[in-house]
């Protein structure tokens, strides 16, 4: 096993220092303005961030604030009692600043500003500061009429937090505080917007109906009025973790962020909730709209609605705790004494989302709770729903008048759809109001981002909904298919949210490349094996998946594994002796994104030491993909196509590796947005190399898309039978032919680009098939069709085809400066001196631009009878190719061949030639190099 010390760029975590100051009750402190430096304290890192401080701090208290008992090696300064008309906490290297007891911002002015006695404060924190408390008793309630503005930045965010906390970081930087909760109390923030459940007989919606807020006592705290546009500040870039606390009673707890009564005059992103004790967030009636929210390892609720909120939230985030959490969501609204809705009904809107937990059901929803949400991802290890009969059916037997939440484009991924709830089947209505929702397998990275399956849900189409609260998105979920760890909107202010990217199961940590974790596979792989984003995965030697269980699945001590491999991992050999194989009956899931693809490759790609990048080859094996799928081909003398007619792959030895079988709609697994670069390799003699990626007896059951293979030294792609099919392939710079087919491959490809390296290359089609040993075609005959292709070389030629290959090749582009066509007499041709029965390949609709057509190959005559059998193939029209390989105006002016005719439901019409129709059709883009400036390989 080979060990990495020392790579190159080694990432350093930097080790962020605490910052806080605090503020007696009642005194006007101007601020001095914000000294941070960048680094914010207990933030930051992309959920990691470090709390510091230390012995010898020497941190003063800005003036006005008491210096209390340090913690953590912080000045602590404190703050106390109410705070009346403005006070700023200034952010200050090395202070923390202490809640002490119930802290007040104002005192309650009424719903309407005139109850006697009442006084408006506004409490400002600066980005990088720093609040905690040490018990359940600390905790700030911001009053009606008064405002909160802690308004935080992505590098320097706001911290509310525990002393535990600060001391546990103090000890260790990377300390993420584990299952604990209720250190202090949390953030309650109280406005005048409207309510529907009221304290006392009153009209829900007024400025009579009011309440108190939960959690707050001696005294109570009260919210509700009139005014939906009721500001009470900004809360923007903000941890509050650790809280949460019950008062006087089970059931009267601090959630860790309460929203009363709050109005949409109020700023409410970029907020995150970690491990309280009660509910992340409650919003108790009110208008308030959020944005940007994260709420991890809260133990009871992560969201809950009640008393009439009307808001709207885009963009949230729910992670549980494996050992704490109740629900998702808990939504509620308020019924009268008959049992019928009050209004305003609570009635969100919540637009991408993501919900993952196991506790609980991720949705219960109860009295008269409407809502509508959109473009969400649920994966829960229970129930996504428990559904209420007074939830919202529009006729249950007890209830009238209401009216069921509504559901968009969500991928629901639970044990079960729904618990043993009363209303069922308004749950289950619900979600097939919409076709676009589905109940199905998640593909989440890092629990959060999304996979292909994700991205096979259509997006709701946000531009529908009234006013501009919401942004446009073409994707389901609370993160784009764009972002990853390290770069997302959650980066740098979060904390804990994505776990730190470990070796998974199954593999040997050996060291790091650039900063990240190299974890070894070696061996026979017997047991599923994941390969999670975030690490780069060393193959040392042949790694096999599974053990071959024949072609009819009982050969003795055969074994099945399932390789999975995440969007965005990395894969990489040192040598050509590092190579994968998938075994018969095991399956490969390469489920890489358009934005993030999987990639094979080599280590001194990794490790940027290639002497010619544009020109490496052979720096690692490949990838072998064996099924059972019928070939031609046997090894010893049996039936082609049936189970006793298998072979023995090229480039595998010690031992060598069987292919092939009877099953044609066999699957290996599906390899999707996948580059394999630098590959290939001699094993043991010349013409036994191994290819980028090959495919024998593969079956048609197996998803082959979005494919490139790179600067192999062998083959980009070989096929030795199967009825595999192929979509959106590249094929760049290999060195022996781009796409071989051999041994009776009877399947389809559509959108091939092929480009050759200007110093390497043989053919661009190497076909053949089998003759037995009369020289007759031996069947399954290799007879692809191959439609929407563009060939761009000079080496050798653009079509070699031999001994007995068919094939149809529909509304190609060939532009060549060598040959066309090399043909042999063993091709096809009807009529052949020496060969019978054989048929000769077909053309529809091909540009043919070449230095000649043919080479002074056998049969000559053959090939140019197939080229002239179809008016639409063109040998006197020059090639108008833009950027290698986009169609010009001459491409656009041919004839297509039409698609529809052929009656397989695998090929898209087009009305193009070529593979690209032009400079607006990208589906190369993205996940592909070396294809255009901006990505090179």
């Amino acid at each position: 096993m080979r060990v990495f010390k020392h790579f190159q760029k080694t990432l350093l975590a930097g080790v962020g220092v605490l910052a806080l100051a605090a503020c007696t009750q009642g005194e006007n402190i101007e601020s001095p303005g914000a000294t941070n430096p960048g680094t914010p304290p207990g933030g930051g890192n992309n959920g990691g961030g470090n709390n510091g401080g230390g012995n010898g701090n020497t941190a003063e208290c800005p003036t006005g604030f008491t210096t209390g008992t340090s913690v953590g090696g912080l000045t602590v300064c404190n703050i106390s009692g109410s705070i009346l008309g403005d006070l700023t906490l200034p952010y200050v290297s090395g202070v923390a600043y202490q809640l002490n007891g119930r802290v007040d911002v104002g005192i309650d002015v009424g719903a309407d500003g005139a109850t006697p006695g009442g006084s408006a404060g506004t409490l400002t924190i600066e980005p990088g500061v720093t609040v905690f408390g040490a018990s359940g008793a600390d905790y700030l309630v911001v009053n009606r009429g008064s405002r909160l503005v802690a308004d935080g930045t992505q590098d320097a965010p706001i911290i509310f937090t525990s002393e535990n906390d600060i001391e546990r970081r103090a000890v260790d930087a990377s300390d993420t505080g584990g299952s604990n909760i209720s250190e202090w109390g949390g953030v309650v923030v109280l406005g005048q917007a409207p309510i529907s459940r009221c304290q006392t007989a009153a009209t829900p919606g007024t400025d009579q109906c009011t309440n108190v807020v939960e959690g707050v006592t001696s005294p109570e705290a009260s919210y509700g009025g009139s005014d939906a546009n009721d500001d009470s500040g900004v809360i923007r870039y903000a941890q509050i973790r650790f809280a949460g606390f019950a008062i006087n009673q089970q059931g009267n707890e601090l959630n860790g962020l309460t929203l009363a009564g709050v109005g949409d005059g109020t700023t409410i992103e970029n907020v995150q909730v970690h491990n309280n004790s009660d509910d992340g967030i409650e919003m108790f009636g009110g208008t308030a709209n959020l944005k940007y929210i994260v709420l991890t390892g809260n133990d009871d609720d992560s969201l809950d609605t009640d008393n009439g909120w009307t808001g709207n939230v885009q963009y949230l985030a729910i992670k549980q705790r494996d050992d704490g959490g109740d629900n998702g969501f808990e939504m509620s609204s308020t019924l009268d004494g008959a049992d019928n809705p009050v209004v305003p009904q609570t009635n969100p809107t919540i637009a991408n989302f993501t919900v993952v937990g196991g506790r609980s059901n991720a949705f219960r929803i109860n009295t008269g709770h409407i809502g509508r949400f959109l473009n969400g991802v649920v994966a829960y290890d229970t129930n996504c729903f428990r559904w209420q009969d007074s939830a919202g059916d529009t006729d249950p037997s007890s209830y009238s008048g209401l009216t069921d939440p509504t559901f968009n484009s969500v991928l629901f991924d639970c044990a079960v759809l729904t618990d043993a709830s009363p209303d069922v089947p308004a749950a289950v209505d619900s979600v097939n109001a919409d076709a676009n929702n589905v109940v199905g397998a998640s593909s989440l990275t890092s629990m959060m981002f999304p996979g292909p399956n994700e991205q096979g849900v259509t997006a709701f189409d946000l531009t529908t909904l009234p006013g501009s609260f919401f942004e446009d998105t073409d994707y389901i979920g609370a993160f784009s298919p764009m972002e990853s760890e390290t770069n997302n909107w959650a980066a740098g202010w979060t904390f804990a949210l994505f776990p730190a990217p470990s070796c998974p199961t199954g593999t040997t940590r050996t060291g790091e490349i650039d900063g990240k974790n190299v974890c070894a596979v070696a061996g026979v792989q017997t047991e599923d094996l994941t390969l999670t984003r975030g690490n780069y995965y060393e193959l040392e030697g042949r790694v096999d998946i599974g053990v071959d269980v024949g072609a009819d699945g009982t050969a003795p001590n055969g074994d099945v594994a399932v390789l999975t491999i995440e969007p965005g991992a990395v894969i990489f050999g040192n040598s050509g002796a590092d190579y994968l194989v998938v075994n018969r009956g095991s399956q490969i899931f390469s489920n890489g994104t358009r934005q993030n693809p999987v990639i094979f490759t080599s280590q001194a790609d990794l490790e940027d030491t290639q002497a010619d990048p544009e020109n490496a080859i052979s720096e690692w094996g490949g990838i072998v993909v064996l099924g059972d799928a019928p070939i031609s081909r046997c090894q010893t003398a049996a039936t082609p196509g049936t189970n006793q007619c298998t072979n023995v792959v090229e480039g595998v030895t010690n031992p060598e590796a069987s292919y092939g079988g009877s099953d044609a709609t066999d699957s290996s697994g599906s390899i999707r947005f996948t580059q394999i670069k630098h590959a290939g390799f001699a094993i043991n003699q010349q013409g036994n190399e191994l290819n980028g990626l090959t495919m024998a007896g593969v079956g048609s059951g197996t998803t082959i898309e979005y494919v490139q293979v790179h600067n192999n030294s062998d083959d980009g792609i070989e096929m030795f039978g199967g009825t595999a099919n192929l979509k959106n392939i590249v094929l760049t710079g290999n060195d022996d032919d781009s796409l071989d087919t051999d041994n009776g491959w009877t399947g389809n490809l559509q959108y091939l680009i092929i480009t050759q390296r200007a110093t390497g290359g043989d053919n661009a089609f190497e076909m053949s098939s089998t003759l037995d040993v009369a020289d007759n075609p031996v069947t399954p005959q290799t007879n692809p069709t191959i439609a929407n292709f563009t060939v761009v070389g000079a080496r050798s030629n653009a079509f070699r085809i031999n001994t007995g290959h068919i094939g149809r090749f529909l509304n190609g582009v060939v532009a060549y400066d060598s040959s066309c066509l090399r043909w042999e007499d063993t091709a096809g041709d009807t009529d052949p001196s020496s060969y019978s029965g054989l048929t000769d390949p077909t053309f529809n609709s091909v540009l043919f631009d070449c230095v000649s057509l043919t080479n002074a190959s056998p049969d000559t005559p053959a090939a140019v009878d197939s080229v002239n059998a179809d008016a639409n193939n063109s040998t006197n029209v020059s090639n108008s190719l833009i950027n290698v390989f986009i169609n010009g105006p001459n491409e656009a002016a041919a004839t297509a061949f039409d698609l529809t005719t052929l009656g397989d439901p695998f090929f898209e019409d087009t009305d193009y030639i070529g593979a690209v129709k032009d400079a607006n059709d990208r589906w190369w883009a993205d996940w592909s190099c070396g294809l255009e400036a901006s990505t090179p390989c």
